[in-house]
């Protein structure tokens, strides 16, 4: 099957919609990223607003220091959860930028596919042209032949 010029511009049609596709993709996953980043960011303020409150000057509830470590604990472990998903959601990001380079390079590989094919059927054309010209000229000037 030959990839005329028709075929490659379909061809190219097909690879832009997937582009815009991955595009869509890449922009979710970015999308998930700042909610997860934001998450993470609050975590981080919880802990230190729960810091700051322990500095307050005056008595000391022992009940109160057990509350505020065990929520500490929690904290500490969800920060490390949100970290551990935030950098999932960095390493989907990259392997959807990945998969966007990697589908941008099929198109423009396409699309110069098909100018080289243009081009060579424009200079087809002309050589054609040329010897169709040549063909006449020669035909128009040539001598009657003389018995």
């Amino acid at each position: 099957m030959t990839l005329t010029p028709q075929r490659l511009r379909r061809l190219v049609r097909h690879r832009e919609r997937l582009e815009r596709l991955q595009e869509q993709e890449l922009a979710e996953a970015l999308r998930h990223y700042r909610r997860r980043e934001d998450a993470l960011h609050e975590s981080l303020g919880n802990r230190e607003a729960l810091l700051d409150l322990a500095r307050s000057p005056g008595p000391v509830d022992v009940a109160s220091v057990h509350a505020e470590l065990a929520y500490l604990r929690r904290v500490d472990r969800e920060i490390l959860a949100r970290r551990a998903a935030l950098q999932h959601s960095a390493n989907d990001v990259e392997e959807e930028r990945a998969e966007l380079l990697g589908r941008r390079r099929d198109r423009k590989a396409i699309e110069t596919l098909l100018d080289r094919r243009l081009e060579e059927e424009r200079i087809e054309r002309n050589r054609a042209e040329l010897r169709f010209i040549d063909e006449l000229a020669t035909t128009r000037w040539r001598r009657p032949d003389i018995p």
